[in-house]
């Protein structure tokens, strides 16, 4: 939405008091992110000027549009996700509007618009980039709304994404991280069998000057042995692998309609550690579903154990209306869910302490972020931006250059080190 505005003669401002036009980009997934967007919505609605035009945009928009402008008065707008694209004519009708009245945006289309006016669905931080290689979901999980928000998956064509990769590599950024809903379902609307091991096997070819290329959001049962061949094969891809599981005991995964097949996970576990001996599995789980018994909690706990993420985070069920998993309400107490997530993060922490400590006195290549007071920060191959831990050094290396660091301590998430001699 900014490259377009920005074509358009918009400048970007931070200060929301130098605006005259205020998009808030909203999440609709979960209640914490919606309360935290509503809050964003009211705050900039208390505050804005007359001259001033606030539009509520993204995945809330999308879900509960009527009702957020309803309970907000001072919203000018409100724009959905599948039709992001249309934000310059959304723009032009509120600022040749007379009317005060809410203008809405959200037409009944079945997935996100593939019409995206050649801006470049990337979002660059740092010398870091993600690249959205599809959007929408096709997949079943009864917890989840992003197909009532987003729609069906639509796999973006592979011209468009490489042609996106080599302008971020023009730019010298270091690592590409490849994102959608489920990036193992990429490519199959369009006709492509395997569709992330072509795309990332033709990625590696177009762009060789960038070290990094990291997957998250991988589907169990969709990471094949071609998946697997290919990322072992090829140094550009980061031994990483982002895999939400969401459970460990199998009565619990078929009530949230998500594969149940454990004895794959542990097969497919067991594979990629032999295929890829430095491999890094990073993956998420949901504590306090509907009808999680203490016995099904404490096989999560024994999951976890038996197969030694090297990352892990940890939602407490959050209730979304009109998903399937809404008759089964939540009767779970707040007190159980909480009890339930410091158990599992705690029998976590010491996991990955240990993980961490066995790289005490090797050498990890670190993406240097920041530098500041005779120190350095960044980030290895085991830590994808923003969710995973850092690597802090001795010295003032130059940000944006992946480097050799000496491990000298570990801590839970974290790493320490001295520039490698």
């Amino acid at each position: 939405m900014e490259q377009l505005l920005d074509e358009t003669g918009y400048q970007s401002t931070d200060q929301p008091e130098e605006a005259q036009l205020l998009i808030v980009n909203t999440c609709g997934f979960i209640g914490p992110a919606r309360a935290e967007s509503i809050q964003a919505l009211q705050q900039l609605a208390a505050c804005k000027t007359s001259e001033q035009k606030l539009i509520a945009a993204g995945c809330l928009s999308q879900r509960y549009g009527n009702e957020i402008a309803k309970t907000i008065p001072g919203i000018d707008g409100i724009l959905g996700t599948r039709r992001w694209m249309d934000i310059v004519d959304v723009v032009d009708k509120i600022q040749s509007r007379k009317s005060s009245q809410t203008l809405y945006h959200i037409p009944e289309v079945p997935n996100v618009g593939q019409d995206e006016k050649g801006v470049l669905r990337v979002a660059i931080e740092g010398n870091s980039a993600y690249l959205k290689i599809a959007d929408g979901c096709r997949r079943p999980c009864a917890f989840c709304a992003i197909p009532l928000i987003k729609g069906a998956h639509i796999s973006r064509q592979p011209e468009h994404i490489i042609s996106e990769a080599k302008h971020l590599q023009s730019m010298g950024v270091q690592e590409v991280v490849l994102i959608s809903q489920d990036t193992t379902d990429y490519g199959h609307d369009i006709g492509m069998k395997n569709g992330l091991a072509q795309l990332l096997k033709e990625m590696v070819a177009s762009v060789p000057e960038i070290p990094w290329i990291r997957i998250m959001y991988a589907y169990p049962g969709y990471v094949t042995d071609e998946l697997i061949e290919t990322m072992a094969s090829h140094s550009q891809i980061v031994p990483y692998l982002d895999m939400p599981l969401q459970h460990g005991h199998r009565n619990t995964l078929l009530r949230m309609k998500r594969p149940a097949n454990l004895d794959w996970v542990h097969k497919t576990i067991h594979k990629m550690r032999i295929a890829i001996p430095e491999l890094a599995i990073r993956t998420t789980f949901i504590v306090g579903y509907p009808g999680e018994t203490d016995s099904e909690f404490g096989a999560l706990l024994d999951f976890v154990e038996d197969l030694q993420f090297d990352r892990l985070g940890a939602f407490q069920f959050s209730f979304e209306h009109d998903t399937t998993s809404a008759p089964l309400g939540d009767p779970i107490s707040q007190e159980i869910k909480e009890n339930r997530f410091e158990k599992l993060m705690q029998l976590q922490q010491n996991i990955s302490l240990q993980k961490n400590q066995h790289f005490l006195g090797k050498t990890l290549h670190v993406l240097i972020e920041g530098k500041e007071d005779g120190i350095s920060v960044g980030r290895s191959y085991r830590d994808a931006p923003e969710i995973d831990g850092t690597v802090i050094v001795e010295g003032e290396l130059p940000v944006g250059t992946i480097s050799p660091v000496y491990i000298t301590g570990a801590m839970t998430y974290d790493l320490t080190g001295v520039p490698a001699q």
